[in-house]
This record gives structure tokens, sequence and C-alpha cells, in this order.
């Protein structure tokens, strides 16, 4: 019998053999599409290399998933269901990723990527324009697998917690092949882990997915990598300031009735629709794709604002409209035009993004048989969960000319 498939080189794992269900998931033109989503949005503006796709990620995650599968002696079926929830867990990303996803909750519906992907899988939308789109759930049937149990995989839920924990947890095989991946493409040192060892030190205990005692060290690590890279890479304040203006250049088309459907379309596609509008959304799109950036006008860390200041701004970041009045307020005050200051908040951004920074919810296998959380077992669990990330928690960015304004008179504008 010749199984059909296929040897693909990656620059992380290496060569992958993909057969069978991978191989039929894998030439869908719904994962196909990933290839033109890159996986951290506009950092490529600061990084250069970093110009990796949700495309590779997802086959990154499966590979880790199918190797964890064998690692702590997963059944065949459980097995598979852990790599088609890997393979498919970013199927529903729009362009640039994360780049727009504080605004989906107001013009899509209330979907984000993650209720995208789970209709995707089961079927209930075609996210392409492909006549042979929207079939990966009768793929995923094919193989004796429910679209439905695949969909609530993503978001870590499962009949058995320790599969939703491989996907969704504490110390998952999305974490982990996108930290090195990251950390390859953009050449930053931080996001080095111990991949090898993370692999083989996690087990099945009851119901659950927990670390030998003997891998605390590489989970520290990793903890330590994945902080650092959100404050070095993701939230680097040139990449948000970036990603805010595209942001506004789509929020402004899509209140004139343009570009409803972007959450379907690639990075160039958007780019291209955007810059064919012209006025301000062609304006801002131009600025961004020649790097003739806003500058950082005001930067403030949470240590900076009460708690009342905290509570008004994420009211401000959970409703758009308000986000959208501050912003032209604080235009007004300085003399700036429509969409020429940006107001970006790090900390409610990065609780949407990555949920599972601050969580220190990993459980230990001691060697007498008892489990602990990790922050029972090692300090830096719980100084990593206090650690500022990143170290700014609000953001101003406008034209140069505004900035010596705005650093004057931000605070009166947003708190009065």
């Amino acid at each position: 019998m010749v199984v059909r498939g296929k040897i693909i080189h990656d620059a992380i794992h290496g060569s992958m053999r993909v057969s069978g269900m991978v191989f039929d998931i894998l030439k869908t033109p719904e994962f196909q599409r990933l290839r033109h989503i890159r996986q951290l949005g506009l950092a490529y503006i600061v990084y250069p290399g970093a110009n990796h796709s949700r495309f590779e990620h997802s086959l990154g995650a499966w590979n880790l998933a199918r190797r964890l599968s064998g690692e702590v002696g997963l059944s065949e079926e459980e097995g598979m269901l852990l790599q088609a929830g890997a393979l498919l867990h970013d199927i529903g990303h729009g362009p640039f990723s994360h780049t727009f996803e504080s605004i989906y909750k107001h013009y899509v519906k209330e979907r984000d990527h993650m209720r995208l992907g789970q209709d995707i899988i089961t079927g209930r939308i075609n996210i392409t324009e492909e006549e042979d789109g929207g079939r990966i759930g009768e793929i995923l049937s094919s193989y004796g697998l429910d679209p439905k149990e695949v969909a609530e995989l993503i978001l870590g839920r499962a009949k058995r917690p320790y599969l939703g924990q491989m996907l969704h947890g504490g110390v998952d095989v999305d974490q982990l092949d996108y930290l090195v991946r990251d950390a390859h493409y953009t050449g930053v040192a931080h996001g080095i882990i111990d991949l090898e060892r993370l692999l083989k030190v996690l087990r099945i205990h009851g119901d659950e997915l927990v670390v030998d005692e003997k891998g605390i060290e590489a989970v520290e690590g990793m903890m330590v990598a994945r902080s650092l890279m959100y404050s070095r890479v993701y939230f680097h304040h040139t990449v948000k300031i970036a990603e805010g203006m595209l942001t506004r250049a789509l929020e402004f088309a899509l209140e004139e009735g343009h570009l409803w459907d972007f959450w379907k379309m690639t990075d160039c596609r958007v780019l291209v629709e955007l810059e064919d509008l012209e006025g301000l959304p062609a304006e801002l799109v131009r600025r961004v794709k020649y790097r003739k950036l806003y500058k950082a006008a005001v930067m403030v860390s949470a240590e900076e604002l009460s708690a009342e200041e905290k509570r008004e701004l994420l009211t401000a970041y959970k409703n758009v409209r308000r986000r959208q009045e501050l912003e032209r307020s604080l235009s007004e005050a300085v003399g700036a035009g429509e969409g020429e200051v940006i107001l970006e908040f790090s900390i409610a951004d990065l609780m949407l993004s990555e949920p599972r920074l601050k969580e220190t919810g990993v459980k230990v296998l001691l060697e007498n048989g008892e489990v602990q959380p990790l922050s029972r077992v090692t300090p830096l669990a719980n100084a990593l969960k206090r650690r500022q990330t990143p170290r700014w928690a609000v953001l101003i960015a406008s034209p140069e000319e505004h900035a010596k304004k705005l650093e004057e008179v931000w605070r009166r504008v947003l708190f009065s």
C-alpha cells in the first residue's frame, strides 16, 4: 500500500513526514491561507527576519503534539485528536495575526480568531473564496474524529483535562513552538528554551498534565523566556505603534462601510484594499509600509497610574468607541488631525493575546509522589507573575510635531 504524503523541511524541527489526515488538511485552502499570514504581525518592522507564517507555526505545533503523544503514552485516538487540535489551533487567524484582535468583538459579531477557528473546523463558515473550501470537518470525520471535539480542544476543553492542557495550558505545544520559532526568526536569544528536556519531563498524572520534579529548571527557563520575549519582541513599543496605526486605518475603513470581511483576508490583501481606499486609511498604510511611523510621546508604567485610572483605561480598552473618543480628545487638545494620535494599553491587550502569560498553574510531580503547584516549589514562578510585562502600560503616539504637547496634556485629557 502506498501512503500519500510529503516530507517537509522545517527551519526549527528539521524534516517532518506528513501523511494521512495531516496531509489532507494541509492541502485545504483554509490551511494554505495561513502561508500568507505573518506569525508576528508587524514585528518585521523592528526585526527584519520575522517574516515566518502561521502555516509554519501550525505545522511545528502539530509536530510537537505528535512527539508529545508518544512521550506521555497517549492512545492512538487521543494522539490523533491532539494532533488535529494542534494543527488547526490557529486556522481562524485573521490578517497580521493578533494585530486586529482588539476590534474583533466590536466589528465581527463578537468573534475572535479562536471562535472563528471553531466555525471553520465545524464547517459553519468558509473563510476562503475557493470552491473546495469548507471541507476540514469532513476530512476529520473521515479519519474517525469528531469536528466538534477538535473545535472544543483548540480552546483547551477536552473530556480529559490533560489533552486540553497539552494544547492550551501552562506548558503546551503551542507555546513551545512559538517561543523557539520566534526567537530563531527575530534573532532574539531570550526565547531559547530547552525544548527536548521539556518534552521528556511532561507526564500524565491522574487526569492532569504535570511536570516531573527534575524538570523544574526547564519550566522556569521557559517562563523566563516567555516573559522576556513579550517585553522585547511582542510588545516592543515600535511594533505596537505600527500595529496601532494599521488598526486605525482599518477602523476608519470599517466606519465608512468598507472591508467588513477583513477577517477573511490575508496580510497583503488588507494592505492593498486599504491603500486603494485613499484618504486616511491609505495615508496610514503608506506610513507603515515605508516605516514613517508615529513617535512615542507618552509611555507610562502601571506603577504611575492610580487604581481608578487603570479602571478607566480598561473601560476604554473594552469599548472601542470610548477609546476612539479619547484619541479624538487628545488630537483636539494638541491640534493634531484625525487619526494622528493613537492610544495603546498593553496590560489588557496582553491578557487578550496571551492569557497564559500570568498563569503559574503548572503542576509538579514530586519524587515522593505528591503533586504541588509550581508556585509552591519555586519562588521564580511568583516573581514572574509580579513582573511587569512589558514595562509600559499606556502608550500614546503621534507625528513628532505633536509629541511635546501630548506629553504635557495627556493625563488631564484622559482623566478629567
